[in-house]
């Protein structure tokens, strides 16, 4: 048995990248749970060390294999948090992790040496209990000290908690196809601290925080998720109609009316979050991509990525008003501060459209390159900022429409917010699983955490819009 539980931790180990991008139906009977490994301490720089697999051992002593998200730690490396392990597991108590090193090594005054590792693995004492359809996250911090002997041994001496979650307020809520799920960070100290199970392929993502609710759209199910923030617990979802596949959501300032596009049936539906009912829809393009309101909530944009056309809409009569003609495949939108100018960004041009508001005229098409895949316009500056696949965030003056800067991100970023209390932009990188940080006044990357794998949109309480 203990072969036969090796070789399926080996198994698991190895093909982490092929499941890592593979979604995950919704959690059901088994509970589920996040390691996150914690920044290693400064005196760890020098330690290098390789896993072959972790396990969670219940106090049965059945041992259930995790999925690892990476196996190499480089101390020189290692300054934030990381998703190290993952798992579905069978509900009960848990009590340890076991965690099995594959090698080991310590820069010393002699060079790199080779630290001696246990051929058994490493037990890792943890309260853990596992209960059905919920999943729990655990941070592991290494004490360097007592894992690295005198005699040059190495046996990873983690200590496992429960993280706290703070306030709502100060949390932001991040959705992942992938995992059907919503992770949860502290905004302050950067770091996941808790994932709430979503029903099939969560996309779009609205935080209403004078009622604390968050509101998930769940394409998969034709159904908006609605969730509890303090509780972390379920209310009564909003039904869509079958095949409506939602997307993008907004939420109006007073948290009266929700938006959802739906791809599948090419409309805009209007909620009422009070009582769950639909009050009414739009039709709109073909496959919409991308749900814009405007600060007021008057008007809300939808861009249709294939029929290459904005719809525009009255949200108080509930009533298409216009469209406007754009270059191949839009993607993005966003408004500068006055809500006088409308932006888009393509797939399938290099121009960014840019039309006036009100009147819905063509202003002009401003040359950005091909590539971009985000964007967003800080309120505070008039500032634009587009991400593009070349793993770059470029910034234009609103004027002159010349690139003013460009910051290189670890990654392709695929939707941008503005966290206005710590004046960070916010980058979510689908492809990388993570989350980055971006000091406006600085213009550099300051934090990096992983969210979950694919994630599709960020939310909070407090974004710049």
């Amino acid at each position: 048995m203990r072969a036969l539980a090796a070789a399926a931790l080996a198994l698991a180990a190895c093909q982490a990248p092929g499941l890592a991008a593979r979604s995950l139906p919704p959690l059901a009977g088994e509970g589920e749970v996040f390691l996150y490994l914690d920044p290693l301490p400064a005196a760890a720089e020098r330690l290098s060390f390789a896993l072959e697999w972790v396990a969670a051992v219940r106090a049965d002593g059945l041992e259930v294999p995790l999925t690892l998200g990476f196996a190499e730690v480089d101390g020189a490396k290692a300054s934030r948090q990381r998703l190290l392990a993952s798992g579905r597991l069978p509900p009960g108590s848990y009590t340890s992790l076991a965690v099995k090193v594959r090698r080991a090594t310590l820069v010393t005054e002699d060079g790199r040496t080779d630290l001696l590792v246990s051929r058994e693995p490493d037990r890792v004492p943890v309260a853990l209990p596992v209960s059905r359809g919920h999943a729990t996250v655990l941070t592991l911090a290494l004490r360097f000290s007592s894992s690295v002997s005198a005699s040059y041994g190495f046996a990873p001496a983690f200590a496992a908690q429960v993280p706290h979650a703070p306030q709502p307020a100060l949390s932001a809520y991040c959705t992942s196809d992938a995992a059907s799920a919503v992770a949860v960070l502290d905004r302050r100290r950067r770091q996941v601290v808790a994932v709430l199970p979503t029903g099939r392929a969560p996309q779009g993502i609205a935080v209403d925080a004078l009622q604390g609710r968050a509101y998930v759209a769940l394409s998969g199910e034709d159904t908006i998720q609605v969730i509890d923030l303090a509780s972390r617990e379920d209310l009564p979802p909003m039904r869509l109609q079958p095949g409506d596949r939602p997307g993008d959501l907004a939420l109006t300032q007073d948290g009266r009316t929700l938006l959802a596009v739906n791809a599948g049936s090419r409309t805009l539906a209007f909620l009422d979050p009070a009582s769950g009912m639909e009050r009414g829809r739009v039709p709109v393009g073909e496959e919409p991509q991308a749900l814009l309101l405007d600060r007021s909530g008057r008007r809300a944009y939808v861009a249709n990525r294939r029929s290459a056309r904005i719809t525009v809409i009255d949200v108080a009569n509930r009533a298409v008003v216009g469209a406007l003609a754009t270059d191949p495949e839009p993607t993005r939108m966003a408004l500068n501060r006055a809500g006088t100018r409308l932006y888009a960004i393509h797939a399938g041009s290099a121009q960014l459209g840019v039309w006036s508001l009100p009147d819905l005229r063509p202003v002009a098409r401003q040359h950005v390159g091909l590539g971009a895949t985000a964007l967003k316009v800080d309120p505070r500056t008039d500032l634009v900022y587009v991400g593009r696949r070349d793993r770059r965030l470029e910034i234009y003056d609103p004027l002159a429409f010349t690139p003013v800067d460009a910051i290189a991100l670890p990654g392709v970023p695929g939707w941008l917010a503005i966290d206005d209390a710590e004046n960070l932009l916010l980058a979510l990188l689908p492809e990388e699983g993570s989350l980055v940080a971006v000091d406006l006044t600085a213009r550099r990357v300051v934090a990096a955490v992983d969210v979950l794998p694919d994630p599709h949109a960020v939310a909070f309480a407090g974004e710049r819009n």
